[in-house]
């Protein structure tokens, strides 16, 4: 599977069209870190919401048990006052027939203000009191009650068989009849001091459950969030009221095994809850809270759904304006690669407008520069085929020229041995040596010894025509004699400051130094007269190349410029001549070239 991934990835990046590739890289360079991105969004989000969920589920929760404890410990105080007042006592366990009127009455009207005070200081709804005599006026008081109105209720029988306290729901007490609101009751039995089991009255104190019932239903923080106050497995109370009770008591039975203090998983219905259960004070009782796993994570899926969105409407205007860009780049293009395509079939003519300053529109302004330089390197290679027939035709020339005028020297030469004339014979051979090495077998390098004597003979022929009037010294390094030079180099540069230098002096005599030099990076020749000399323009019209395209060509043989073309050409940068001339000094020219030893040792005859 790699490599069969890696292969499909070289034959992209190889052979796949540009356009493949541009979406290419904006898949891999916009959707993927766009997709990352949202991914790692949505993670990072969804564990804040669930954070931030817990946290607020959890201080809510918190914040219930901590007001429910409150609210049903204010029924536990009050009972906690009135269970050791003397008052209750008297009142419940003397005989009414040992006391006065005027006392009962005194009696009952200091109970009732009691009653009235601790209501109205605690925050409870009702205050009872129940008792077996007829020592207070109960008849006439609502808060003072005869057992016997009360000793066929469960929850009398309830208290009566136990000494514990006991804490009654609505449906425990039934008293819709008695006080027309179910409420939360704290039920505490008062026993004879003197005798211990024997029962004289019952303390109850009352909250109503409408107080109970907002509490509990306004501190749900999900849609579907549910509070239950629980005794064992039984559900005094639900945050909704209208929830069937089948499902509360699947929901029940799975709450046993949730800790207390911290957030459980359970499943009930096929569905998932978060449940958290906390006791509340001496009642006995829990607070359970229960959060549905969708309510919990439905802001993180909304949010998810809501990026999805967003990140594909990014990426299709994305890709949109990526494909509109690549359409105008690969436009231009494709006009360029079918301006080549017409040029490979012979088109040369052709041209592209340029649009845009973009690299593709240098690109397209390089092709034309390019087109326009191929233009100019057709003509001249026509003008240079043109020179090239010419010159084949002078070598023509040549090839029949040379045995003419070896025959004539030959003939020449043995008249004037015959008449005896030895200036006219040395004269002749003389010539003919510098002919042959001129020629050289048709030879185009030869080795630098036979250039210095081509040059030397060059002199003595001048010498012998105009009275030696050109002085030489001649200075070869030995080391530098067998190595390899194109020919005809050192002839026109001392032709030059023969004709040019000494013989345009007033005496039409000078001095001519040659020296040939081997060095580490190169052979170096300098060439230095004391002639006239030149001027700066004299200087840069001989020894400036040519130009580009260019044959340098100069009347009546090899001119100077021919020369540095030709070792440019030859021998490439650094070599070629450089010159130094001051008007009435003289003149140093110096060639500097590679030292090119020979293949094979040449073999003197």
């Amino acid at each position: 599977m790699k490599n069969s991934l890696l292969r499909w990835l070289q034959w992209s990046t190889s052979c796949g069209k540009l356009r493949s590739k541009l979406l290419c890289i904006y898949f891999l360079l916009i959707v993927i870190p766009l997709g990352m991105f949202s991914l790692y969004a949505y993670l990072r989000v969804k564990s804040v919401i669930q954070e931030q969920t817990f946290s607020a589920a959890q201080n809510a929760f918190d914040d219930t048990c901590l007001s429910l404890e409150h609210l049903l410990g204010r029924l536990d105080g009050v009972i906690d006052i009135l269970s050791t007042d003397s008052l209750i006592y008297t009142m419940a366990s003397n005989d009414p027939r040992d006391f006065t009127y005027i006392r009962r009455l005194e009696d009952s009207d200091q109970l009732a203000t009691t009653f009235e005070h601790l209501r109205v200081l605690s925050g409870v709804d009702r205050i009872r009191l129940y008792v077996g005599n007829d020592y207070p006026y109960s008849n006439t008081r609502t808060n003072i009650v005869q057992i016997s109105r009360i000793e066929q209720s469960g929850w009398y029988q309830a208290a009566a068989k136990g000494r514990r306290r006991l804490w009654c729901a609505p449906a425990d007490l039934g008293e819709s009849s008695e006080t027309g609101q179910p409420c939360f009751s704290s039920i505490q039995m008062v026993y004879n001091p003197r005798s211990v089991k024997e029962p004289l009255a019952i303390l109850r104190a009352d909250i109503d459950a409408r107080r109970v019932q907002e509490l509990v239903s306004g501190t749900s923080i999900t849609e579907n969030g549910l509070l239950l106050l629980l005794r064992g497995d039984e559900v005094l109370l639900a945050s909704d009221p209208d929830i069937p009770l089948s499902r509360l008591d699947t929901l029940v039975e799975q709450l046993h095994g949730s800790c207390a203090g911290a957030w459980a998983t359970i499943q009930a219905n096929g569905t998932d809850y978060y449940v958290q259960s906390k006791g509340i004070g001496p009642s006995g009782w829990r607070i359970a809270s229960i959060l549905p796993y969708r309510d919990v994570f439905r802001l993180s899926h909304e949010l998810s759904i809501e990026m999805l969105v967003i990140v594909i409407a990014v990426a299709l205007a994305a890709y949109l304006l990526a494909y509109l860009i690549s359409q105008s780049t690969l436009k231009r293009i494709s006009q360029l690669t079918g301006t080549m395509q017409a040029v490979e079939k012979g088109n040369v003519t052709v041209r592209l407008e340029p649009s845009g300053n973009d690299e593709i529109a240098q690109m397209m302004d390089g092709f034309n520069q390019m087109m326009d330089r191929v233009d100019t390197l057709m003509e001249e290679r026509v003008e240079y085929g043109r020179q090239i027939k010419n010159l084949e035709l002078k070598a023509l020339q040549a090839q029949i020229n040379p045995h003419f005028l070896y025959n004539s020297l030959d003939l020449i030469n043995c008249t004037a041995i015959s008449r005896n004339v030895p200036e006219i014979s040395r004269m002749v051979n003389a010539l003919g040596r510098f002919y042959r090495l001129s020629l050289s077998k048709g030879r185009e390098v030869i080795p630098l010894s036979d250039e210095l004597k081509h040059a030397q003979l060059y002199v003595e022929i001048q010498n012998l025509r105009f009275e030696n009037r050109v002085s030489v010294r001649w200075a070869l390094d030995p080391a530098a004699a067998q190595c390899r030079i194109i020919k005809i180099v050192l002839q026109p540069l001392i032709e030059n400051a023969i004709i040019h230098g000494i013989f345009e002096k007033p005496s039409k005599c000078g001095r001519l130094a040659v020296a040939v030099r081997r060095e580490p990076d190169g052979i170096r020749i300098t060439i230095e007269d004391d002639g006239v000399g030149m001027d700066e323009a004299t200087l840069l019209s001989n020894f400036s190349p040519a130009a580009p395209g260019q044959i340098t060509a100069t009347p009546g043989g090899y001119g100077v410029r021919n020369i540095q073309d030709r070792l440019r050409l030859a021998y490439g940068e650094p070599f070629g001549l450089s010159c130094v001339s001051r008007p009435g000094k003289g003149t140093t020219v110096t060639v500097y070239i590679p030292a090119i030893e020979p293949e094979e040792q040449p073999q003197e005859g």
